[in-house]
């Protein structure tokens, strides 16, 4: 069904019914129950933190256990009303003009998933090791070392194995994300900590961003490279997002990504 809003916008929307024991489980990342019935549902990725209702990952395809799932092949902003609106329907709609939509049979869970698989691609196979438990300093804005260790071997009293340690932003100076270079003032050795680290059995992941700062030596090199976004009139593009200044890496241009890579 074809809708107008007051201003002027198009609507396109679908409606499937839904039984009365039927649970829709899916939409990508969500902090919430898993089974989404009653709940209003946008798809649209935002960095808005484990407290609010936007997510990092947003996928438009639910599974049903009724033996079926949906993919809504939309790249923009698609809106889902599970069993909200009408208890017993699903919708979904997107702006536009047209809305292009596939009903997976299954009837199990995993074959739903298989075929949804097959139709959007598989990803790439992860080591196993990735499936273990990572550990984060999780935003803790002044640790060094020591707090590091702190933190795993609080994990080791805990008793669950830990695969890897994840260094969040404070690894670099603050505000200067992202330059590369551990802060010298709480990681003096990070050579050292690292290798520690390994001998314990710990692959290490630690949080790097699209973005530069403009306190980063970075950022004077990559904006005299052109590698930058840009507005329209040719200037960097800046936002005070995260940290004053900040502009994005224009990863559309190869030269951007080898410079970036080898930063």
């Amino acid at each position: 069904m074809a809708a107008i809003g007051a201003d002027g916008r198009h609507f396109v929307r679908e409606q499937l019914d839904l039984g009365v024991h039927d649970h829709v489980f899916g939409l990508g990342e969500r902090f919430g129950p898993l089974a989404k019935n009653g709940q209003s549902i946008d798809i649209w990725n935002a960095d808005g933190g484990t407290s609010t209702e936007q997510f990092y990952k947003n996928v438009p395809f639910y599974v049903t256990d009724a033996g079926y799932g949906v993919f809504v092949n939309h790249p923009g902003r698609v809106s889902f009303e599970v069993a909200a609106e009408a208890v017993s329907r699903t919708q979904f709609s997107v702006e536009g003009h047209s809305l292009q939509y596939f009903l997976i049979y299954g009837p199990t869970p995993k074959e739903i998933l298989r075929r949804y698989a097959v139709l959007t691609g598989h990803p790439a196979r992860l080591p196993s090791w990735s499936y273990g438990v990572w550990l984060s300093t999780s935003f803790t804005t002044s640790y060094d070392e020591q707090t590091v260790v702190r933190f795993v071997d609080g994990m080791a009293e805990r008793g669950p194995p830990l695969s890897v340690f994840h260094f969040d932003a404070f690894w670099m100076k603050e505000l200067h994300w992202c330059d590369f270079e551990w802060n010298p003032d709480t990681f003096p050795d990070p050579a050292g900590m690292l290798s520690r680290l390994k001998a314990r059995g710990l692959r290490i992941s630690i949080w790097i961003n699209p973005y530069i700062s403009q306190l980063s030596k970075l950022f004077q090199d990559a904006k005299s490279r052109g590698f930058l976004l840009k507005r329209p009139s040719g200037e960097v593009w800046q936002w005070d997002k995260w940290q004053p200044g900040l502009a994005v890496v224009d990863f559309t241009n190869p030269k951007a990504c080898e410079w970036y890579a080898g930063s």
